[in-house]
């Protein structure tokens, strides 16, 4: 990773427009962080290859386009962020998946795959979820206000479990609370017969030992028990962003048993990192 200047890496994609990739640029900004575009021309299927070759040259000057456009748009909107190109042959998830192997933060456009047609099929996003070497932002095509527009009141929010992923999601959190001055809601979803008072236990002390390293961020928790699907959704509709964890299920068993990151990135109404990367341990108070 280039340790002297950040990485946010932008899926771009005529389907996505312009959302994913201001929300990328506003990211850039605020961590002084590069700003790359990447984008996927998949190569050509066996009936396509005996379409004349000025085709396939079109398709191409048009992606070149695309990332022109978007770049210079992005210079002009938010000055000082360096932004570069790249347009790459392959399917659209493995060419993003190699663009962030060196990046701090993958940002793509949610899709409206059922986890049906997922399982079938597949999904850029869905396939990401598990696989992507850093954080992945999944930011909403619909129902959602850009954080420029939302109140100061918008809360980060970050939803805890009773599983090891909190930390990720906890680290992720507080430093986006902190480098946009929001205030941080911690949600600890509880379902029914699943209360660990080991696991609060061990969370409450994680949580004092970040806001040790983070004073100025405003703290607060709530404990809602119910499906975390319908609550953490409930939740999003008020936050400017929403932090999870991921189990790193596959794509398939993830899709047929209903894994809670993959129906918020469907469902979500305002976009949704997963923080599968785990950071440096944080010293807990005795």
């Amino acid at each position: 990773m280039n340790t002297e200047l950040g990485i946010v890496v932008a899926g771009v994609s005529t389907i996505y427009g312009r959302a994913v990739v201001r929300w990328a640029a506003a990211e850039a900004h605020a961590r002084h962080a590069e700003l790359r575009l990447v984008t996927a021309q998949p190569a050509a299927a066996v009936p396509d290859r005996y379409l004349p070759n000025d085709v396939a040259t079109a398709h191409r000057a048009a992606a070149v386009r695309l990332l022109a456009d978007l770049a210079g748009e992005m210079a002009t909107g938010w000055p000082g962020v360096i932004v570069t190109t790249d347009l790459a042959t392959g399917p659209p998830a493995a060419v993003l998946r190699a663009a962030a192997e060196e990046a701090d933060l993958l940002v793509v456009g949610a899709d409206d795959a059922s986890p049906f047609t997922e399982a079938i099929s597949g999904s850029v996003p869905g396939d990401l979820l598990t696989t992507s070497p850093c954080p992945l932002a999944v930011v909403p095509r619909r129902e959602w206000t850009a954080s420029t527009a939302l109140p100061a009141s918008a809360p980060v929010v970050v939803a805890l479990d009773e599983s090891t992923i909190s930390h990720a999601a906890l680290a992720y959190g507080y430093a986006a609370a902190a480098r946009t001055g929001r205030p941080l809601t911690v949600v600890r979803c509880v379902t029914a017969g699943s209360f660990d008072q080991a696991a609060a236990t061990a969370q409450a002390r994680l949580l004092i030992a970040f806001g040790e390293l983070y004073p100025d961020v405003a703290v607060s928790t709530e404990v809602e028990p119910g499906d975390p699907r319908h609550v953490l959704v409930a939740a999003s509709r008020r936050a400017a962003l929403l932090v999870l964890g991921s189990r790193g299920r596959g794509r398939l068993a993830s899709s047929l048993f209903g894994s809670v990151s993959r129906d918020l990135i469907r469902r979500s109404g305002c976009p949704v990192v997963i923080a599968r990367t785990q950071p440096a341990p944080v010293a807990l108070c005795s």
